[in-house]
């Protein structure tokens, strides 16, 4: 059945495919990283410097790629981006030196950047709120398996030929869309801000990370879901030098863990339909806590292998799931209902994406030199993160909820 341009199932498809593309930049190599070290005659933390280099770029960029997508459109911004990620894909499978890589990975990441945020951000061009709630929760059920898929499929390129046709078709893929950008999508930004310049950019940007609402959604949102993505990148060396198992078959346990964050957002999704948003989020924070006190448990009994280890990340992938498109929502319409506010839907979604990706590299460059070989190492890991992650939700939107509460009450 032909799928006209720019109706909701081509926007909805298009936004999963270029979502689905940013996350192959960042995880496709991933099966060949650990030896990348002996190839490059290097050090372990060196080559995990690259992964952290890579997410700097891929979150730093989003928030250009979101300005430049108020004042000059949507489809511009994912042409060029598309562009860059390209040569920077090229760039990656002519690398001789552990330095060139790295520059080149940067530079995919950069290019690729605008692909989380403009995936949220051309289906909220054209949905309202309770749509924009399912057709996240869609996005996010589908793309929960992409940081899974992509190491599969890196994996079996690398199992048959070598890492350096992994960028190649990497390359090859940008190429594909790159074709559609140009073809077949249709601008989705009906009223861009030709008006746009970097002093009321930063204005603008400056007005989002002082919303005390955007804040509220924002901060536990980017913390709780960096912790799933780090986890991705540190899989290799759980499962591979912890667990001994091999470089395209490892990647295949990641798909229970993208499995349950799906089936998280998939019920996030049902129970949108009985139950308001705020409930979801109880729902979401208190499987994150469960996720957490279970790494507690096995740590106390000693206990650490790979069915303990997917077990809790099961539970944890699940809250994400519920959590994600919640926040999400929230997040991205949080100044849609000021006054003289367009909503600002590009530069609130780069943040949202950006932030996940600058807290995940942060967070992969302050775990490079741990070894998790034991279960309480996991357990710090989550707990810190469940912790910090909702004592902002508290903070910024629950504590407020019970102050309104309170007065309401005094009133009546």
């Amino acid at each position: 059945m032909k799928i006209k341009k720019n109706s909701t199932r081509f926007i909805s498809l298009f936004s999963i495919t270029i979502c689905l593309y940013g996350y192959l930049s960042i995880n496709i190599g991933l099966p060949a990283y650990p030896s990348l070290t002996d190839y490059f005659g290097t050090t372990q933390e060196f080559v995990k410097l690259s992964i952290t280099i890579l997410l700097l770029g891929f979150g730093f960029s989003q928030v250009i790629w979101g300005t430049l997508s108020e004042k000059y459109g949507r489809r511009l911004v994912i042409i060029i981006g598309t562009f860059i990620a390209i040569i920077g894909s090229i760039l990656t499978s002519i690398s001789n030196t552990i330095e060139f890589f790295t520059i080149a990975r940067f530079i995919e990441g950069f290019g690729a950047g605008y692909a989380s945020v403009l995936s949220r951000t051309i289906i909220a061009d054209a949905l309202d709120d309770k749509k924009l709630h399912k057709a996240m929760s869609n996005l996010v059920a589908i793309i929960a398996f992409a940081p899974a898929i992509s190491p599969i499929l890196g994996g079996e390129i690398l199992f048959l030929t070598s890492w350096r046709v992994v960028y190649i078709v990497l390359a090859i893929i940008g190429g594909f869309l790159l074709f559609s950008s140009f073809f077949h999508l249709k601008e989705t930004h009906t009223n861009p801000d030709k008006s746009l310049n970097f002093k009321t950019s930063i204005f603008l940007i400056s007005k989002v990370f002082h919303h005390r609402r955007f804040m509220g959604y924002f901060l536990p949102y980017s913390i709780i879901l960096s912790g799933l993505i780090a986890f991705y990148t540190i899989a290799p060396y759980i499962f591979i030098q912890q667990f001994k198992f091999t470089e395209n078959t490892y990647s295949y346990l990641l798909l229970i863990v993208g499995g349950s964050y799906a089936f998280g957002s998939i019920l996030s999704k049902k129970f949108i339909e009985h139950i308001n948003s705020d409930r979801i989020l109880n729902i979401g924070f208190s499987l994150a806590f469960i996720s957490a006190f279970l790494t507690l448990l096995f740590s106390i009994l000693k206990i650490y292998n790979v069915y303990v280890v997917l077990f809790c990340m099961i539970i944890y992938g699940i809250s994400c799931g519920f959590i994600s498109p919640v926040c999400n929502t929230k997040a991205i319409n949080a100044l849609g209902n000021e006054k003289n506010s367009t909503g600002n839907k590009g530069i609130t979604s780069s943040i949202l994406g950006g932030g996940i990706m600058i807290f995940s590299s942060i967070l992969t460059l302050a775990i490079t030199n741990v070894n998790f070989n034991q279960m309480h190492k996991l357990s710090i890991y989550i707990f810190s993160l469940v912790i910090l992650s909702f004592t902002f939700f508290w903070i910024l939107i629950e504590r407020k909820h019970l102050i309104i509460m309170r007065i309401l009450r005094k009133k009546n």
